[in-house]
């Protein structure tokens, strides 16, 4: 029996996105290269997710998108264990955010670069997450997750480094930033498919069939947004 040949039902196809995750990351990680890491890994993810939602598969741009979020989020926390100090040449004020970041864990500070602290930017990655993904077939909406994730990596690494161990990744990698991540994962996915599949035509159809994971990757990211409001002044937990 003849198979048509499906690249999103390929291995390989998830493979090499493992290995373009890993190489974007850690090479630009311990180079600590501030803009080359965001960017180049925005641009390689956004080709596999076009792949796949070309083909309105959806199922493969999440686990594209999934898969390579994982990993690039292991890798920094990891790298943050043998190198923070050159991680965190790879984020912009790295060290003064290291350091906000163990005033608002200690000291009970605002949590730095949140609602709170950063309304405006927070905003702006709010609507990149939503009308920007829709606008750009998930471009717009794919630099913001993977800046989104690449923070709470690092934060992670930071926090697990001076908590002293990896018992502690509950706390360092908190609700609201899990929420937020895979809420804001799945809504670029899926509003990229408009603009990649039928070039907005037929954006009924699309609502309806789509209607159920934009209501519950919706509900997650808010839910993730929510939890931030609320749960930082109380995260406190020390040993």
């Amino acid at each position: 029996m003849n198979h048509t040949y499906q690249l999103t039902r390929d291995p390989v196809f998830y493979l090499t996105a493992a290995f373009f995750a890993f190489l974007t990351t850690a090479l630009s990680a311990v180079l600590g290269q501030l803009r080359f890491m965001p960017i180049s890994q925005t641009i390689i993810l956004a080709i596999f997710v076009a792949l796949a939602m070309r083909r309105r598969d959806l199922r493969a741009g999440l686990t594209i998108v999934f898969l390579w979020l994982a990993l690039s989020m292991g890798i920094l926390i990891v790298l943050m264990q043998v190198a923070p100090g050159q991680v965190e040449r790879a984020f912009a004020d790295g060290f003064m955010y290291r350091a906000q970041l163990s005033e608002w864990y200690f000291a009970q500070s605002p949590l730095p670069a949140s609602f709170a602290t950063q309304p405006a930017p927070s905003l702006l990655e709010v609507i990149g997450v939503t009308l920007g993904a829709f606008a750009t077939g998930g471009v717009v909406g794919l630099w913001c997750v993977v800046r989104m994730a690449n923070l709470a990596a690092f934060s992670a690494g930071h926090l697990l480094g001076v908590l002293g161990g990896p018992l502690w990744i509950g706390v360092a990698l908190p609700i609201w930033s899990i929420l937020q991540i895979v809420g804001a994962s799945g809504l670029v996915v899926v509003g990229a498919e408009p603009l990649l599949a039928d070039r907005f035509a037929a954006l009924g159809n699309w609502l309806t069939r789509r209607r159920r994971p934009l209501l519950w990757f919706g509900a997650l990211y808010a839910a993730g947004l929510l939890a931030e409001w609320i749960l930082p002044t109380f995260w406190h937990f020390h040993r």
